[in-house]
This record gives structure tokens, C-alpha cells and sequence, in this order.
């Protein structure tokens, strides 16, 4: 019956009527039933609004024009606005649902006033919100106005605006129908919104509260600056009032219509809301939150002290807190993995189920069970630290650490340790960690790193860890193929990945902490003996670096192209992969092809984003590293790229030597310079390992890939699966209980999760979040910058001005001879890029991520951690990195 109805009353509406009455619709009918303090009324359904669209005989033709409009065409899209909404202001309302209308109103009161408002069908999805895209009428009165009010209502579900809102976010115009919603006017005092969690700093304890006199559409259009009062809904405590300039109140006229009234001079400054009356709002706006187990942003009003909700909606921008939450009530922090991976794109649930089975700390159950020190959230991964920082030794080791992978990611740290909470709750944390937890990892990476350092050979060290990384992953792969195929096999690569970390341990941190360490005792042993180029210049110019060997690999490959002139033409001339499948027919295109298996063989496994086991590989789609080398073809001359690293390696051996001949210098001299011999030598030997962890990491997980996307063909080949790639949207675990179960049916799952990861891609992951949602920021202050300057952290010296372009997607773009990178992040995948650049601007990162380790080696400046760099900044701009103080100059505007 309901399917059928016109109208339907608040009372007999629920959360399931949404495709009858629109989000705003049922949210006002499940909060009546609910017994909410909601002013009577109802709904006149979408079946009505189809009724009178179907009575409008041009529509099936605006349909169809609507479906041809250009994207964002602003002038053909107001041109077909225009007339579908003239159209059907002339459309006469069908006669049944006047009817309908007229009784209803009857059941209520015919001489109230009423505020009739639209209610879309797509309104307040999880990912889109489509508050204000159709038009609002307040204070009518009367049946016959109600009804123009109506049709008015319906007709701006073409408005340009909420056409252009359909086009951006994917929804279909024919499939979004309006509801209306009719309700009797609150006359209020004051009105405005409340935010049951702060919907700046997102600390979902504090309630957000705007006031303002009279009706709240003063409010809503931004006709005054409101009053603002925060709430602690935990302590019922008010912790702020700012009072607003309320310049006017929009007031209902005693005839129907609204009126704009100046306030006077005292009551602009006056304060809205008592203390109590906006404690007694949070308490209420929590009450609905936990009625819909969401956050929620809440219109309301007060008329003779009376509250009154007049309607209620998901807070859509939100970040998810992390998940799975803490089990204790102690204040967790949280720092973005993904930012310290350089890597700020969502990942896929097996993507962050390995790497959750792969970390070693706090894993409850073994091998295969998962750790708690991982959360996730937005799809991203968040490392929480609280049980670390709970240690006076870890508060003090973290933000230091963290310096190196993010400056503004450590600033953070320190500003969430100032929190009081953090202290207060301290207490609670569990399970409770000692220094012997933490010694129990570090106490052997320490032992092995003094050893490397004192006595063992770094040439001979790192060879013979690079050698171990092939040997580890031989006998990981022959352990899972000796299993059969399907869940057997799945139990076996978790169990191989559940041990990864255990290969690395001690020895593979060890050669990271020998060149980082060898590096700082350096700079204290020579001291201001030194010239500060050469504490930079030794570490340049390294040998066994496996990220640069394979950058200088890339650059072979574009040597092995130009011996063929015929090949140079065809690379040139065609798309990146159409002239790979047909080079063969090149003459002279031997030698390259050689050249090519053998890098794929090595490097296959490595790609774009490649902490996501989803993400392709360049095995799978070579397009990124093609062009690279055609870049290579344009600007570089043959063996330029090694001449270029020979020249470096030469610099930083005599930067050493100068290093050793000062040492010598002086007092005590004669001790200092075979003690800085010895830290030369180990620099240069063990600073080229610190990417060895992650590429054995890498190289694990390419080879897993390989036999998961095995497995993935298997079960679509068996139909129980429609392409390969679902399986990227499952754990582990799930994947191996669906492949033991030949009668479980995964599909549902696999869509939910696919459209939970589109709306992942819409949001912006932040640094630091907190187990109340917060999302703790951190200001990076430098002293005497110039007016506009773009303060980020400084991560390899030097000073450049020249053409930015900016880069988001290294698949797509190229940079010419003397650009300036300006990139979001980058990791290996990206690494042929700096080969042309003249310096690196980036979004996230610190002195020892990626992008900055490659700069220094390649010697051109680096300023990171530059927030919104890629939207600030625009490619062709001329702009001045300052590498060593942190900042970068946009000189000329484009």
C-alpha cells in the first residue's frame, strides 16, 4: 500500500521508505517513531512525483537531452534547466494527488504554517551529500500555495546546480526522484545546526553547535556569521563560545513568507544560547547519533524554550576512525603508514591485510594471526603508536625517528603528547608494554648493527644480503607450490607472509641503522673541522643501492633503443605498449628485447604504488617504465646516466678523503682519523642497503602475486568469481574460507567493498588521527620567509629556480631535461623521473623517504612535506626550491 500512496505522515515512515520520501524524508519519520522532538507533517512521495513528471509529455525528451548534455557545459546546462523547469511549472498537478495533499493537511491543521521542502532519493548517500541542491519554501500557508510550492519543489530537481551535482558524482537523472516534505513551521527564537562530532578538528566526543536568531535559512545561506558553542559530550561541559556579529534574523510574516529583520546593536553581540540550552542540544544530538550509530548533522530550532529537530543527516565529510578499535579506554595516536610509505591512495583489503599479517609487533597468536598495531581507516593504514609512546624512552625516540619519514608527521606526535587525555588515560592502556618488549626486537638489531659497524666488511655485508634476498624468496615459493592448489596453498602463502618480517630480522635493519648511524657519527667525530658539502657528497655516488641500479637499468634500456635508429622512431611514434608488442618487427630491436626480459626478470616485480599488492607491476603494465625511456631517448645522451653516477661516485670518494685528511687535524687527530676512516667506509658501504628491506618485501610479495592471481583465474575459470582482481577486495582469510567452501557465494561482499573503495578515493587521508576521530594538525613555523613562500621540510641542499610540472600519475607523464618534479609522493616506481629533473617538490615525506634519498644521490634539491604542493603550485609556473631552507617561491604565475 505504501508503494502506492501519494502521502505518507511522519509516524508511518521508517530508514526502509527512503526510495518513497527521499533521505530528508525518512530520516524526519524515523525520528518521530523514534519520539524525537520533531514538529508534525509529511511526505508527498516520489510515486506522486513520478505521476506529475509523467504528465509533463516533453520529459522523455529532456531525459534524453540531459543524457547528451557536455560534462560541466555551463551555459548548455543552464539553457536545458531553464526550460525543463518552465515546462513544468506549466504541468497541472494530477487531480488524485491534490487530493491526497488537501486530506492530509486536513488530519493536521489547515491554518498552520508549513515549510515545504524537497527530499531526493540519492540524498545523503555514504559518499555524497545533496543538502541544498533543490529549493526550501518557509512559512506558507494555505492549500493552494502548499501545492505551487510543491511543483516548485519538483521542479528544481533541475536547478543548474543539482544537475551539475548529479553529472560530477554518477548519478543517473531518470533514477533520482524527489519527494517533498511538508511540515508545520516551528516559529522559533533561535535555530541553527549541530554537528554531533566537530566537524573541523573531527573529535567525535565534541558537538559543534551554530546559533543564530529567528529562522535558520539566515544561517544556512551564510546571511550571518553565527554564534559557535563547543561541547565535551563526554563531561557535559561547554569548553567555547564565540559569539558571532548577528547583523539580522529572518522572521516569518503573520500572511505567509519571510521578512529580513536588522537586529540592534546589542542583540548582534548578545549570546544565542545559554550554557544549559546548548548542553541540553549535545545531550540530544547524541542521543540521535546513537539512534542511527553515526555521526549526524542536525537542523533544529527552540521556540518558548521548547527544542525542536527539523531534520538530520550523516556527517558525510568525516575521515573513518580507525578500525579495529583499541579494546581499552587509554588515548590511542595513530600515524599514517601510507604517509610514511609515500603512498596516499587507499588500498585494497588484501593489500592491508598483508601487510597486518606481516607486521611483527603485537600479533596475539602467531604467525598468522594478525597485528594489533595496525589499524585501518579510509583505506589506509595507520600504525598506532600509543604503546610505544606509553614508554618515556619511546615519547622521545618517536618524534626524533619520525623526523627523518615526516617532519610534520613528528611535530604531530609531539602535539598529541600534550594532550591531557593522553596522560589521564594513560593508565588504561593495554596490554601493558616494558623496555624488555621493545629490547626484545631491538636488542638484536642493535647487537648486530655494533658489529657492522666495528668490524664486519659493508662491502661484503651488503653483497651478501642482497645475495640472501633471492634465496629467501626461492624457498618461500618452492614451500607454497608444494601445496595443492586452492585453500591448501592460501594457508600456505599466509604463513609466508606472516614470516617475512621474521627473514629480515636482525641483519636487514642492522645494514639500514650501520649507513644511518656511520652518518651521524661522522658529522660529530669531524665536526666544524668539515666542509658541510662533504658530510653530503660522501654519501652520494653509491654502489649496490637496488633502487638506483635499477634506475641506471632504465637508462641502459633507453642505450639499447638508440642503437637502432629504426627503434628510436618506432618508440617515438607509437603508444608506449603497441610499440613493446611490436618491436620484433623493428630491425635492430634484438639486443633491447634481451635487454628487456633481463629487466623484468629483476625488476618485474616492482611498479607505481607498489606497497599495494593490487597495484599492477610493470610486468603487468609496463606503460610507466616505456616511458621513462623514451623520456630518456629526448633528453639524454648514451651512457650519460652512467658517466652522470660515476661523477658522483668520484665526488663523494673525495669528499671522503677530505673528510679523512681534516680528521686528522688538530688535538687528538691521530685518534679521530682512523676513526673516520673507518665511518667513510661504512657509510658508503651501508647507506646504499637502506632500501634492501623493502625490496626483499617487494620481491616476496611479486612472486605471492603471481601465484594469488593464479588461484583468482582458477575460481573465475570454476564461475565463482567474475574477473581476477576481486580478489584484491578480500583478506586473506576470507579468500581462503571462500576457496575451502565451493558453495559460499563472495559477489555481495566483493560489491559492497568495491563501491567502499571509490569512496575511500574521495577522501584526503590525514597524518595523525587519535581514537576519537580526531585528526591532530601541526604547523611547521620558519622565521623571515618571504610573503607567500610554501614551508615544507628541507631534505636535500641546494637552491634551483626553473619550470615546475606537476605529476600525479607517473604512468602518464614525462619530465623534460630541467624541470622541477612536483609530485604528491613517490616511490621506486617513480624513480626514473628524477633522471631529468632539476628538483623535487613534494607532498609528504621526510629526510629519509624516498624522494629525498634519491635527490641527494642524484644531487639536486628537495624541499617535502609541502601541503597541497600539486594544487598550489601549477605546471609551467617558475618556482625556487630552496633545499636547504625548507621552502619553495612560486616566481612567476602562470
Amino acid at each position: 500500500m505504501k508503494n502506492a500512496s501519494y502521502t505518507l505522515p511522519f509516524r508511518h515512515i521508517s530508514a526502509a521508505d527512503l526510495p518513497l520520501v527521499g533521505g530528508k524524508g525518512a530520516n524526519l519519520g524515523e525520528m518521530s517513531r523514534a519520539n524525537f522532538p520533531v514538529p508534525p507533517g509529511f511526505c508527498i512521495t516520489t510515486h506522486a512525483f513520478r505521476e506529475f513528471v509523467a504528465a509533463c509529455p516533453q520529459m522523455p525528451a529532456f531525459y534524453a537531452a540531459l543524457v547528451a548534455l557536455p560534462a560541466e557545459d555551463l551555459i548548455a546546462t543552464r539553457n536545458l534547466g531553464k526550460q525543463i523547469r518552465q515546462s513544468l511549472h506549466e504541468t497541472p498537478i494530477p487531480a488524485a494527488i491534490r487530493t491526497a495533499v488537501s486530506q492530509t493537511i486536513k488530519t493536521l491543521d489547515p491554518t498552520a504554517a508549513y515549510a515545504v521542502r524537497s527530499s531526493a532519493t540519492a540524498e545523503d548517500l555514504p559518499d555524497a551529500s545533496f543538502a541544498g541542491q533543490q529549493d526550501t519554501y518557509l512559512n506558507v500557508r494555505g492549500e493552494v500555495d502548499i501545492l505551487d510550492a510543491v511543483r516548485r519543489c519538483w521542479a528544481s530537481l533541475f536547478t543548474d546546480r543539482a544537475i551539475l551535482y548529479r553529472q560530477q558524482n554518477g548519478f543517473t537523472h531518470e533514477d533520482v526522484a524527489l519527494s517533498v516534505v511538508v511540515q508545520q513551521m516551528v516559529l522559533p527564537d533561535i535555530s541553527g545546526i549541530l554537528f554531533t562530532a566537530d566537524p573541523v578538528s573531527q573529535h567525535r566526543h565534541i558537538c559543534s553547535i551554530d546559533a543564530s536568531y529567528g529562522l535558520g535559512e539566515a544561517l544556512v545561506s551564510g546571511l550571518v556569521s553565527a554564534d559557535l558553542y563547543r561541547v565535551d559530550a563526554r563531561t557535559n561541559q561547554l569548553i567555547e563560545a564565540r559569539i558571532g556579529d548577528k547583523q539580522l534574523a529572518i522572521r516569518p510574516l503573520p500572511n505567509g513568507g519571510t521578512t529580513q529583520e536588522t537586529l540592534s546593536d546589542e542583540q548582534r553581540t548578545a549570546q544565542v544560547l545559554s550554557e544549559a540550552q546548548a548542553i541540553a542540544l549535545a545531550q540530544l544530538g547524541k542521543r540521535i547519533e546513537a539512534h542511527y550509530n553515526q555521526p549526524q548533522d542536525i537542523e533544529w530550532a527552540i521556540a518558548d524554550g521548547k527544542i525542536y529537530l527539523l531534520q538530520a543527516r550523516p556527517i558525510t565529510t568525516l575521515f573513518p576512525q580507525p578500525t579495529p578499535p583499541p579494546t581499552d579506554n587509554a588515548f590511542h595516536l595513530y600515524i599514517s603508514l601510507n604517509h610514511a610509505q609515500v603512498m596516499l591512495d587507499p588500498i585494497k583489503p588484501l593489500g592491508i591485510d598483508v601487510w597486518r599479517l606481516m607486521f611483527p609487533m603485537l600479533k596475539p597468536d602467531g604467525a598468522t594471526s594478525r597485528t594489533r598495531s595496525i589499524a585501518t581507516a579510509g583505506g589506509r593504514m595507520y600504525i598506532d603508536l600509543t604503546h610505544l609512546l606509553s614508554l618515556r624512552l619511546g615519547r622521545k625516540a618517536a618524534p626524533a625517528f619520525l623526523t627523518m619519514a615526516d617532519e610534520r608527521m613528528a611535530a604531530g606526535i609531539k602535539e598529541g603528547l600534550k594532550r591531557p587525555e593522553f596522560q589521564q588515560r594513560l593508565p588504561h592502556i593495554r596490554p601493558k608494554v616494558g623496555l624488555s618488549d621493545v629490547f626484545f626486537y631491538l636488542g638484536p638489531v642493535i647487537e648486530k648493527t655494533l658489529s657492522f659497524l666495528i668490524w664486519r666488511d659493508p662491502e661484503t655485508t651488503r653483497q651478501s644480503l642482497t645475495n640472501r634476498m633471492d634465496v629467501l624468496v626461492a624457498a618461500a615459493q618452492k614451500r607454497i607450490l608444494a601445496q595443492p592448489a586452492g585453500a591448501a596453498r592460501l594457508r600456505q602463502i599466509e604463513q609466508e607472509i606472516g614470516e617475512g618480517f621474521d627473514h629480515l630480522l636482525p641483519d636487514f635493519p642492522a645494514l639500514v641503522a650501520g649507513g644511518i648511524v656511520s652518518q651521524r657519527l661522522l658529522a660529530k667525530l669531524v665536526g666544524r673541522r668539515a666542509n658541510p658539502d662533504d658530510l653530503t657528497a660522501v654519501a652520494r655516488g653509491l654502489s649496490g643501492n637496488v633502487t638506483t641500479e635499477m634506475d641506471l637499468a632504465v637508462g641502459d634500456l633507453a642505450d639499447l633503443v638508440r642503437q637502432s635508429p629504426q627503434l628510436v622512431a618506432h618508440f617515438q611514434q607509437n603508444p608506449p605498449t603497441q610499440a613493446l608488442s611490436t618491436a620484433v618487427n623493428v630491425p635492430g630491436s634484438g639486443p633491447f628485447l634481451a635487454g628487456w626480459a633481463d629487466f623484468l626478470a629483476r625488476y618485474g616485480m616492482r611498479g607505481p604504488s607498489e606497497i599495494d599488492i593490487s597495484r599492477p607491476r610493470w610486468r603487468e603494465d609496463p606503460t610507466s617504465l616505456l616511458q621513462f625511456v623514451v623520456g630518456n631517448l629526448h633528453h639524454a645522451e648514451p651512457g650519460s646516466h652512467r658517466s652522470h653516477h660515476a661523477e658522483f661516485t668520484a665526488a663523494g670518494k673525495a669528499a671522503g678523503e677530505r673528510l679523512i685528511a681534516v680528521a686528522g687535524q688538530g688535538a687528538l687527530g691521530f685518534i679521530r682519523r682512523p676513526l673516520v676512516r673507518r665511518l667513510v667506509k661504512t657509510v658508503r658501504g651501508y647507506t646504499p642497503g637502506r632500501e634492501h628491506p623493502k625490496f626483499f618485501l617487494i620481491k616476496l610479495l611479486g612472486m605471492i602475486k603471481l601465484i594469488l592471481l593464479e588461484e583468482a583465474e582458477a575460481l573465475v575459470a570454476n564461475g565463482r568469481l567474475d574477473h581476477r582482481d576481486d580478489i584484491w577486495h578480500l583478506n586473506l582469510t576470507e579468500l581462503i574460507e571462500f576457496a575451502a567452501n565451493p558453495k559460499a557465494e563472495i559477489r555481495p561482499l566483493i560489491a559492497q567493498r568495491t563501491a567502499e573503495f571509490a569512496r575511500f578515493h574521495k577522501l584526503t587521508p590525514p597524518r595523525l588521527l587519535t581514537s576519537d576521530g580526531e585528526v591532530v594538525q601541526a604547523k611547521i613555523s620558519r622565521e623571515g620567509l618571504p610573503d607567500g613562500a610554501l614551508v615544507g621540510s628541507a631534505a636535500s641542499s641546494g637552491t634551483v629556480e626553473g619550470i615546475a610540472k606537476v605529476v600525479l600519475d607517473p604512468t602518464k607523464d614525462v619530465l623534460a631535461k630541467g624541470e622541477i618534479l612536483v609530485a604528491p609522493f613517490t616511490d621506486p616506481g617513480w624513480t626514473p623521473l628524477f633522471i631529468n629533473a632539476a628538483a623535487l617538490v613534494m607532498e609528504v615525506g621526510g629526510l629519509m623517504t624516498h624522494g629525498s634519498v634519491v635527490a641527494r644521490e642524484y644531487g639536486i634539491p628537495a624541499v617535502v612535506g609541502v601541503i597541497g604542493a600539486t594544487q598550489q603550485i601549477q605546471t609551467g609556473q617558475y618556482i625556487r626550491v630552496h633545499g636547504d631552507a625548507g621552502f619553495v617561491e612560486i616566481l612567476q604565475p602562470n
